[in-house]
């Protein structure tokens, strides 16, 4: 294994993948994960491949596996450190657009964006944070749209909220980048 590097590991990956003259879809289908999946994660988008997937691509490339990745999945559920910010917090109002809707396999999911503030309420709608998952209460470390211990969404669209879920999901997205944009003005 290569030592620890002070790049971010999307970008160790990338580096290492060149470096061995290997394709997004060689390392792909040698990790077990899609090209599109691959290419979203060298480009830094959190929650695009499993823990699993992120240990073998350490492992294939030679790199010594982040932190969140290398550490144990266990059975036991992670307690936070201490304080109101020591777990990641998400917003539970899947109408926010701190969450992202994105769509695997057809299934519907909410990438949290990290936009909801660090404090008790979410500083877009006013929802108050959640830091462990709806389903087995796990202390949340880390952003992704699935609970890294259960593996449930964080998030779900009740049933007959919309007829066209993907046109819903599209006008989130735009939403979320024209704020995006807004914000950066300031």
């Amino acid at each position: 294994m290569q030592p620890p590097s002070a790049k971010p590991f999307h970008v160790q990956v990338r580096a290492a993948r060149l470096a061995a003259h290997w394709t997004q879809a060689v390392l792909a289908e040698k990790a077990g994960c899609q090209q599109s999946q691959l290419s979203d994660f060298e480009h830094g988008v959190r929650g695009k491949v499993s823990r699993e997937t992120v240990l073998k691509i350490a492992e294939l490339l030679h790199l010594e596996p982040p932190p969140e990745a290398a550490a144990s999945a266990g059975p036991s559920i992670p307690a936070p450190a201490s304080g109101p910010a020591a777990a990641a917090a998400h917003c539970p109002n899947f109408e926010c657009p701190s969450n992202l809707p994105y769509f695997v396999g057809g299934q519907l999911f909410f990438l949290p964006l990290g936009t909801a503030g660090d404090g008790e309420h979410c500083a877009l709608c006013g929802e108050l944070l959640e830091r462990e998952c709806p389903h087995c209460h796990a202390h949340l470390h880390g952003h992704g749209g699935c609970c890294p211990v259960c593996g449930a969404p964080l998030l779900e669209m009740p049933e007959g909220f919309v007829e066209d879920a993907a046109a819903w999901a599209e006008s989130q997205r735009a939403l979320a980048v024209a704020l995006r944009d807004a914000a950066g003005r300031r």
